[in-house]
């Protein structure tokens, strides 16, 4: 009874004791450490154990910023080119692409017209937003961030006087290049028609921009050559090109390693943007800023090569959401040049169904979207389609998408047999819902897959069977990296032999790149944008063989192309539903460009029997009505 009693004495003691110490533990001074917000900074978190009888009081907020900040900025600033404001944020943000967002908008003072343009984080506390202005006149900005604390990002305010451009670059004379529904061709924003003749790059990153590219020296001297990326520019916008086609694609060492925007390991899909791929932006910032430069349009894929992200996303190692915040990454550094959207290389509609991918869920179809959605200037937006013999039309998945507003085909005649080129494809296309442009994004690569003949004819097919645009591709500016891993040895077409071994300074001075030059100054001189092609059955042409293509602007203008080997009239057919008038008619040797003197023919019964071409080599002819 006794040892009973003591025992109960001794725990009621010690009961005593630890009630002592936990008010003791209570009234200590020191302050916890606070929560890690959702706008993390750059250091992480060490976890902690949770203490057993320690309260955490909640951290003081720090308060939104309810007035602007600092001194408005001004700006001054020429109509359609580009400019950017820099910004200093309070954080360096962990992962800030994906966790915090910053927009401007720019409000033109007298018609209230907005433009939301997302900011871009640019490295370690710093925000840039890049912008060009549509409209003269007075502009006032305002920043808005997710991070409504930041006070280096969020509500600074400013003004932008916007005057006319002064140079003498038509896509800044004219404005933006656009779509318009129902109509069949591009045009500049102010409704000008604009010509597309592109120059194909699917490897630009590669192309040096501070090196001249593997050349002699003294070739590099005798050209006058310091930068092998800029010399190029340089010529195509000198001889007439209007488009540069492009994607970010490196040297082939599997899906991965083709992707300009990663390493052996991975790509921007499972990075995100680390500073490794930040420096890869900033690169690339210098290839866009140049072309823009230059005057040309910037038709481009976006991000790495089709299969990197069809696999990173069947794998989950990035999803939707972090798919888009890639995309207003994309829009927010590169939608202030002239620029059009071509989402990825061959995507329309699956990539040839790449690891069991299909149309419905490709992953391609979110980078469109989200594209499309920070888009505020609404540039042209397709994706490269998979060639005709697999995607065309009636077979697009990208084409019956809202934001798709032209095709970016692949098709090449088959003119290698001299034979008729596919009528119903081109009909194909020509019928196309909302009668949308139409480009021959990808033919046969001239003194790769076919000679100067084949190079040079796409481009007069194209633009005579009402595909308004034609990107040219030459060995090895087309591709750098495939160039160098693919076949080397001659080979030849239905006309020539030719080498595929050229270095780059031989691809750009080649022939073909030229004659297409003349191509576009023959078309030029008319309202081709107001052609109909004749196809193979029309009431103004009656053909009687093959290697041709003739379209007319009604009866008061018919253009003909004839590839064929023979000079023999009977080969030509004739133009009908001519007017009983008087044409002037003449032809172009469309390999030099050189003219025959117009003859003045008196037209009688509506029909004009095509002669002999001059020689055996391709022409251009032209029958246009004498107005009274």
């Amino acid at each position: 009874m006794k040892k009973k009693l003591f025992c109960l004495l001794l725990a009621c003691a010690m009961l005593l004791v630890c009630v002592a110490c936990s008010e003791q533990g209570n009234t200590s001074d020191e302050t916890p450490t606070p929560t890690i917000t959702d706008a993390t900074p750059t250091e992480d978190a060490t976890p902690t154990a949770e203490p057993t009888a320690v309260s955490t009081p909640t951290p003081t907020p720090k308060p939104q910023i309810t007035e602007p900040v600092g001194d408005p900025v001004h700006v001054d600033a020429q109509q359609w080119l580009a400019y950017e404001i820099s910004f200093e944020s309070d954080t360096e943000y962990k992962n800030p692409v994906y966790t915090v967002t910053m927009d401007v908008t720019f409000t033109h003072t007298e018609t209230g017209e907005t433009l939301v343009l997302p900011a871009f984080w640019d490295g370690a506390k710093t925000w840039k937003v890049r912008f060009s202005l549509p409209k003269l006149g007075d502009w006032t900005y305002v920043t808005a961030c997710s991070d409504d604390t930041n006070v280096g990002l969020h509500y600074h305010t400013g003004t932008v006087s916007c005057t006319a451009y002064t140079g003498d670059l038509d896509i800044y004379k004219h404005g933006f290049v656009k779509t318009v529904t129902g109509t069949r061709y591009f045009m500049y924003d102010d409704g000008t028609p604009f010509f597309y003749l592109g120059d194909t790059h699917w490897t630009l990153p590669v192309e040096e921009i501070d090196g001249i590219g593997g050349i002699s020296q003294e070739v590099a001297d005798q050209y006058g050559i310091t930068s092998q990326f800029k010399h190029i520019m340089d010529y195509r916008a000198e001889q007439g090109y209007t488009v540069i086609q492009s994607q970010q694609l490196g040297w082939y060492t599997g899906a991965t390693g083709n992707s300009w925007m990663g390493d052996s390991t991975g790509s921007i899909f499972v990075y995100g943007v680390n500073n490794d791929i930040l420096k890869k932006f900033q690169e690339l910032d210098r290839y866009f800023a140049y072309i823009a430069e230059k005057g040309l349009v910037h038709s481009h894929t976006q991000f790495a090569y089709p299969e990197e992200l069809i696999e990173s996303f069947q794998v989950n190692a990035i999803d939707k959401e972090k798919l888009d915040m890639l995309c207003r990454y994309w829009v927010a550094r590169y939608s202030a040049y002239p620029v059009l959207w071509a989402t990825t290389q061959e995507g329309d509609d699956d990539y040839y169904a790449w690891q069991g991918c299909t149309p419905l869920d490709n992953p391609w179809l979110i980078v469109m979207n989200s594209i499309a959605k920070y888009d505020p200037y609404d540039h042209p937006s397709t994706c490269h389609q998979e060639n005709v013999g697999n995607t065309r039309v009636n077979t697009s998945i990208f084409g019956q998408m809202t934001v798709h507003s032209w095709y970016a085909a692949q098709w090449s005649a088959n003119i290698k047999n001299r034979s008729e080129v596919d009528w119903n494809m081109l009909i194909e296309y020509w019928a196309n819902p909302d009668s949308k442009p139409v480009v021959n994004y990808e033919g046969r690569y001239d003194h790769f897959w076919g000679g100067t003949f084949v190079a040079r004819s796409q481009g007069w097919l194209a633009f005579l069977n009402g595909q308004f645009g034609y990107g040219y591709g030459i060995q090895p500016i087309w591709s750098i990296v495939w160039a160098d891993y693919g076949e080397h040895t001659p080979t030849s077409d239905e006309v020539e032999e030719y080498e595929r071994d050229f270095d780059w300074v031989e691809g750009l001075y080649s022939e073909a790149g030229q004659q297409l030059t003349y191509m576009k100054d023959f078309l030029t001189q008319f309202e081709w944008w107001k052609l109909v092609p004749c196809f193979n059955a029309s009431d103004y042409y009656l053909s009687s063989g093959t290697n041709y293509s003739v379209a007319t602007i009604e009866n008061k203008l018919y253009l003909g192309y004839f590839y064929g080997a023979s000079v023999n009239t009977d080969d030509l057919g004739s133009f009908t539903e001519m007017e009983n008038a008087q044409y002037e008619i003449r032809w172009m040797n469309c390999r030099t460009g050189e003219w025959t003197d117009a003859e003045i023919v008196t037209i009688e019964k509506g029909i004009y029997k095509i002669p002999g071409k001059p020689d055996s080599g391709d022409w251009a002819v032209y029958a246009k009505l004498i107005e009274e």
